[in-house]
């Protein structure tokens, strides 16, 4: 063993394990999480979200129309004597209110562990609103690529499924990608994993 793959990473890219949050300090640039086993080294990345504006503007999108949900929830009382519009109303809120309290747990529980994509050894961590996993491994990943979005906008990557049944769209209203070079370096990363 080479003296150098002992020593820890001089600018580590992760101070802890993305997906336990177990402190990482001082470990060599190739590790394993003591904690959970995921495993690191020097090529991996960290892809943090950028534009906290925009994540809570999902998160009022899903408070207001909650709100809006339990003012008209009481008229399931009275439901047959209310006019068409009411009652359009009221089954309007009952469609949205369980959805609303579905979408806030999700986006705490993603909140709590912060939002990020992570690029490790094993495979990729995604924690954004709307879409949350703890790894994709990287021989069920079968590509990526990027949308083409307008100069200014947050870029968008699709991450496609080795199944070919599947893919998602990693970006957008999250802005994990500001700029054309950022989403373009994630996708350089993707694409040199899933070769080896």
């Amino acid at each position: 063993m080479d003296a150098d793959d002992t020593q820890p990473a001089s600018h580590p890219v992760f101070t802890r394990c993305v997906r336990c949050k177990y402190a990482l300090h001082g470990l060599p640039a190739e590790h394993a999480c003591p904690e959970c086993g995921l495993r690191f080294d020097e090529r991996c990345a960290l892809f943090p979200v950028t534009n906290t504006k925009q994540v809570l503007a999902v998160w009022v999108a899903i408070f207001t129309g909650g709100w809006v949900s339990l003012e008209h929830l009481p008229g399931v009382v009275n439901f047959a004597v209310l006019s068409a519009w009411r009652k359009t109303g009221v089954l309007a809120a009952l469609v949205w209110f369980p959805l609303a309290i579905i979408g806030v747990t999700m986006l705490i529980r993603s909140y709590r562990r912060g939002f990020k994509v992570a690029i490790t050894t094993d495979g990729l961590i995604v924690h954004l609103p709307g879409f949350s996993t703890d790894l994709i491994s990287w021989n069920t990943v079968g590509g990526v690529s990027v949308k083409q979005v307008r100069k200014g906008k947050p870029q968008i990557a699709t991450l496609r499924f080795a199944n070919g049944r599947k893919s998602v769209n990693i970006g957008g209203v999250c802005n994990v990608f500001p700029t054309r070079a950022d989403v373009d370096r994630f996708a350089q990363h993707v694409a040199a994993r899933i070769l080896v």
